[in-house]
């Protein structure tokens, strides 16, 4: 019996004219859900269209054969984004001819598609083609074998380079956090209801948007994924990169691709209630005003410690207008003596000895920026309003608030509904705080009142 393993796919050779690429634009994805969005220079395009005239050897295109419905596929483009979008460019007028086909006619060099003569556009037309290995046999894009195989074959056509823990994590389609990450943190997005990719975010959390750390790498979504490990632990824990993609793998699911179920954990709602408080915190200031980035924002250490603080001050202190206020003096202050430290400012010299990843220097990091803090508000004469430490109402003080109130929600009486309309079951009763928890609020039966579902939710997280 000979050795012959089953295949996982099939590969039928093609052959396609660069026209096809612009004439029939919509059957092609140039950038699939596991890719980055990468860009030529005009002169990177301009010696591929040199290649092509000159009928030299350009390397072939992958595409994998998608099928959206039972009498609908889709080409899925693997690895030759950029080959794709140059031909798309130069046949609807985006892209001019290089200089160096000279040499080749005299009448080719700046001239875009529609400058050209009759036979010329010919030629194009006809006989400018790219060889393609059309990959068949995983093409249900709801599949996760299908689609972790189709990023195999990326990887392995990317020539050796090197891919770190957040771009290996990207193409775990089916993982709901990864789906979280990629919605609130990258600078683009993919449709997968309609398999098309979207060339901006519009879900991007504004604070990725203000921090002056580049995307290039994904380290936006790396710094999404540290804030949701934190989050999940409850304080420091292990932020390395194998974490980072333990975190993706865990919540891989067989109905994951495409799904944004995870947004509604508590975890991720944490993440973007203390991400908004932390943006709130910045949005202000000079740099954003003048259309800058944030500088003091740019080491992932030290986004991650204050983070870390502020998600400590959020959960124990009211943070409000003046607290956010002094907040940022206090981390400008010391980021001016994280730049500037003396030999004698032995907490910051420490402080910047802790700069890795692992729990135990994530967690020094976070008592010396904490003990600074606190020392910053000693030294102003300033104080932070202590939360109740008990946060919610027990089944004694549920019971009371829901009969003082008749079981009537009482913010749908403040909208003008009459009593009859505002009663709530006492399933569906919330019991709430009237002064929010947040604001300093007591868990007391004098500060609850009756709210149904629809407005408590309204109200958010505190």
């Amino acid at each position: 019996m000979a050795f012959n393993p089953k295949q996982e796919y099939q590969v039928i050779e093609d052959l396609l004219t660069i026209k096809d690429f612009s004439d029939y634009s919509e059957e092609y994805v140039t950038r699939p859900p596991y890719q980055r969005k990468n860009v030529w220079s005009t002169r990177k395009k301009q010696n591929l269209l040199d290649s092509l005239f000159r009928r030299f050897y350009v390397p072939k295109i992958i595409i994998r054969e998608v099928r959206l419905t039972e009498d609908r596929t889709i080409k899925e483009i693997i690895d030759g984004q950029q080959r794709i979008i140059t031909a798309q460019e130069f046949v609807q007028d985006k892209l001019r001819l290089p200089k160096s086909l000279q040499n080749l006619h005299k009448d080719l060099p700046g001239k875009i598609y529609s400058d050209l003569s009759a036979d010329m556009r010919r030629f194009v037309d006809k006989e400018l083609k790219y060889k393609a290995d059309v990959v068949k046999g995983i093409e249900d894009p709801r599949n996760p074998l299908h689609q972790r195989i189709a990023t195999e074959i990326f990887w392995r056509l990317q020539q050796g380079e090197s891919l770190n823990s957040m771009e290996i994590a990207h193409a775990r389609l089916n993982s709901l956090t990864r789906n979280f990450i990629v919605k609130y943190s990258d600078d683009i997005s993919f449709d997968f209801e309609k398999y098309i990719p979207v060339d901006d975010n519009p879900h991007k959390h504004p604070l990725f948007r203000i921090i002056d750390r580049t995307n290039d790498r994904m380290q936006h979504l790396a710094l999404m994924a540290r804030f949701i490990l934190l989050e999940k632990a409850g304080g420091p824990i292990e932020l390395k990169n194998a974490d980072v993609e333990s975190l993706i793998e865990s919540y891989t699911s067989d109905d994951g691709i495409g799904n944004e179920t995870f947004e509604k954990d508590p975890i991720a709602r944490k993440v973007l209630a203390n991400l908004n408080v932390l943006h709130d915190v910045f949005k202000d200031d000079l740099m954003i005003k003048n259309g800058d980035a944030i500088r003091e924002l740019r080491q992932e250490y030290i986004i991650i410690s204050i983070y870390l603080l502020l998600r400590h001050l959020k959960q124990y202190y009211v943070i409000e207008e003046d607290q956010r206020k002094l907040f940022l003096e206090f981390f400008l202050r010391f980021h001016d003596r994280w730049q500037n430290p003396d030999d004698e400012d032995r907490d910051v010299l420490s402080f910047s000895e802790h700069r890795q990843q692992d729990k135990k220097n994530v967690e020094a990091r976070h008592i010396i920026i904490r003990q600074l803090f606190f020392q910053f508000l000693k030294d102003q004469g300033k104080d932070l309003i202590l939360k109740d430490e008990k946060r919610s109402f027990n089944e004694a003080e549920r019971i009371a608030i829901y009969r003082r109130d008749k079981g009537i929600c009482q913010m749908c009486i403040r909208e003008g509904k009459n009593e009859k309309e505002s009663v709530v079951s006492w399933a569906e009763y919330e019991a709430d705080h009237v002064v929010a928890h947040a604001k300093g609020g007591v868990t007391e039966i004098s500060n609850g009142q009756v709210l149904c579902g629809h407005h408590n939710k309204r109200k958010g997280i505190s």
